[in-house]
């Protein structure tokens, strides 16, 4: 196994842009799905949901890792696919799809809190 995340510290910038990139993703998704004619609630009861896929995919692919990560890594490099695939990188990868899903999902929440929905 190399040095990765868990030796040069977890990067917290890194997370928090995630979480806000999908916090305004879903915020701008819910508005223009409203301007262009959508209910507010027909708008929140798809933005949320999609938000909600990258979270639960990202808990998944956690608990994958967690799992079983070392047998991938020491497959993958033996049989030459990918040396660079290590447990480290996907629990940073599946921790930055559950911070997306999450800002998403707390995004739709909030722009569809004025409308009672």
């Amino acid at each position: 196994m190399s040095a990765g995340v868990e030796a040069d510290g977890r990067d917290w910038r890194l997370l928090a842009r995630a979480a806000g990139v999908g916090f305004a993703g879903a915020v701008l998704s819910f508005y223009a799905l409203v301007a262009f004619g959508a209910s507010p609630r027909d708008a929140s009861e798809l933005v949320f949901p999609l938000a909600a896929l990258p979270f639960s995919l990202g808990l998944l692919g956690w608990s994958a890792v967690l799992l079983s990560g070392e047998a991938i890594e020491t497959f993958s490099a033996e049989l030459g696919v990918s040396e660079s695939w290590t447990v480290e990188s996907g629990r940073q990868g599946t921790a930055l799809l559950v911070v997306f899903g999450l800002g998403g999902m707390v995004g739709a929440a909030v722009a569809g809190t004025p409308y009672g929905v």
